[in-house]
């Protein structure tokens, strides 16, 4: 005789009760508090390690060039565009014609061949009489430079994040997609080459004064009102476009070096060389040239950066509470110098 077997008792499922329930999702909510800003910390961490390393590729394709040519890229000489009022493209940009191609100088053999219909257009830099001519193609950028009437394979071959043009640059709507060196947060990258060995660090040359560094290839950046995909106003929040400094009287003011030029020596120059508030006649230049990136905040050297804050703004890094160049370290811009 078979014995049935018992019937299994259904296991009752204790459901989650409203207290519970509101506990796991505190603890949830907790570990998200807990985990995002160290995912932003990492990503703004990721992004600078990018961006230090477009720079440096960059570096490296400028000391190539010098080894190569004598002297660093720069498609129109530094002496006629610092002497043009307003030029038609950035520091940045004339060194990137050089490295990658796109733009022809009038001592090409094959400069007058080049005609408008073929997409090249005349650009003059420069004050009359003494003026220097270059001929800009978009569309040949990417193909190599011409120098000294031979054709080079490019020096520099950025990756596709690392280029494009850049909106909001002043001075610079007739050149259609001219690409501009950016950053990991997609604001341009200020390239400044000088243009001699000695004198007063950063000035405008006149009769009187000859400096190895101007500012006037970074102006079409510093001067916008709504720089790149931040679309941030450097013309207001910048200290190298709005600088203030305590009367002084010493070798760079008389000179009649601006505040601009000074705060950019104070930026540019080796710390440990020099007058700690006499920057331009008394520091010595880190590089014979420089790239900065504004970093995080997208703005170059903001006057909320630094020993500066929302509360209270702080432009004056020359002289005063904070002249010192050590103080350079505090703000979230990179720099990466190059050249003896």
């Amino acid at each position: 005789m078979h014995q049935r077997m018992p019937t299994p008792t259904p296991v009752s499922r204790r459901a989650f009760t409203l207290t519970e329930l509101l506990v796991a999702i505190g603890i949830i909510v907790l570990l998200v508090g807990l985990l995002l800003p160290a995912l932003g910390k990492a990503l703004q961490r990721a992004k600078v390690t990018q961006t230090q390393s477009t720079m440096q590729e960059f570096s490296k394709a400028c000391d190539s060039f010098m080894q190569e040519f004598g002297y660093y890229p720069g498609v129109v000489p530094e002496d006629f565009y610092n002497a043009t009022a307003a030029p038609p493209i950035s520091g940045t940009e004339n060194a990137m014609l050089h490295l990658m191609g796109g733009a022809v100088r009038q001592d090409d053999p094959m400069y007058a061949s080049l005609t408008p219909a073929a997409g090249w257009t005349i650009y003059t830099f420069g004050t009359a009489p003494n003026t220097f001519e270059v001929k800009i193609n978009p569309q040949e950028i990417g193909k190599g430079p011409r120098v000294n009437g031979k054709q080079y394979p490019p020096i520099y071959t950025p990756k596709p994040a690392e280029i494009g043009a850049v909106v909001g640059q002043v001075g610079e709507s007739a050149i259609a997609a001219l690409p501009d060196l950016k950053d990991a947060w997609g604001q341009p990258i200020i390239f400044l080459r000088s243009m001699r060995a000695s004198g007063p660090m950063v000035g405008v040359p006149s009769a009187t004064v000859l400096p190895q560094f101007t500012r006037k290839g970074a102006l079409p950046y510093l001067q916008s009102t709504a720089l790149g995909e931040a679309s941030l106003n450097q013309s207001l929040e910048s200290i190298l476009q709005v600088a203030t400094i305590t009367a002084t009287v010493d070798s760079d003011s008389s000179l009649g070096l601006s505040a601009f030029d000074r705060t950019l020596g104070q930026i540019i120059r080796n710390p440990g060389l020099g007058a700690k508030t006499i920057p331009c006649t008394t520091g010595t230049a880190r590089g014979r040239y420089f790239l900065l990136s504004a970093g995080p905040d997208a703005i170059y050297f903001s006057r909320k950066d630094g020993p500066g804050s929302a509360a209270v703004p702080v432009t004056n890094i020359v002289t005063g509470t904070y002249g010192d160049p050590k103080v350079v370290v505090e703000y979230d811009d990179l720099l990466v110098f190059g050249g003896g």
